[in-house]
């Protein structure tokens, strides 16, 4: 009868062991189910401001883009503005000197408005960074001028400039176009170098010469 006993209560352990062994794995497993739903919560929302990050800098950009085309409109429409409000004054200038000629006016008094006139369309021109290449006795620059006529002279040094036939214009220090130029040539100077050219000539002549009877002797 103990034996039986022994075996029952050895059973009943066994059987509550099990039970409890169920009861943890189930524990165990709604645990892993309740992180799992709580991770896939955490990466939705993280989901969610992400895409709303992206929507806002993708409006951001697109108004940036909007205002920069703007922007780059305007330029280019208003790129002028500060060069027509320099020359608003000598526009007014030469609007009062039209409306002061009549046929009464003296020849004088038109040249005079005339130069006014000009002076005050230079200076507005000077005020947005226009200068003006005109000096003469100075030595021919390439990068400043263009030669149109050479003067045959002994006055002055080779290749200085002797006239202006046209002005030249600088606009911020950039060459916008060269002044035309007379310049001077010395005759000395090319008398020199056409006898520099014949001796040179003459020194090639001999070379071959002597190449050509080198090689007949051969």
């Amino acid at each position: 009868m103990t034996g039986k006993k022994e075996e029952k209560k050895h059973m009943e352990k066994t059987e509550e062991d099990s039970r409890a062994k169920v009861n943890d794995k189930d524990i165990s497993t709604s645990s892993e189910s309740g992180n799992v739903d709580k991770d896939s919560n955490n990466i939705n929302e993280k989901l969610k401001a992400l895409e709303s990050q992206y929507l806002r800098l993708m409006a951001d950009y697109q108004n940036l883009q909007k205002r920069t085309a703007q922007e780059k409109e305007d330029w280019y429409k208003f790129a002028g503005q500060r060069t027509i409000e320099a020359l608003i004054p000598a526009l007014d200038t030469f609007d009062y000197a039209c409306n002061s000629i009549n046929p009464e006016s003296e020849k004088e008094k038109l040249i005079q408005d005339f130069k006014l006139v000009f002076e005050s369309l230079i200076k507005a021109l000077n005020e947005v960074g226009l200068e003006v290449i005109d000096e003469t006795g100075i030595p021919f620059d390439p990068f400043y001028h263009e030669p149109l006529q050479q003067i045959h002279t002994n006055e002055l040094p080779n290749h200085t400039i002797m006239q202006v036939l046209k002005k030249g214009y600088m606009l911020n220090k950039k060459v916008i176009r060269p002044a035309m130029v007379a310049v001077s040539v010395n005759p000395s100077g090319d008398k020199e170098e056409s006898s520099s050219q014949e001796t040179m000539r003459g020194k090639e002549m001999d070379d071959d010469s002597s190449e050509k009877k080198h090689l007949g002797d051969g």
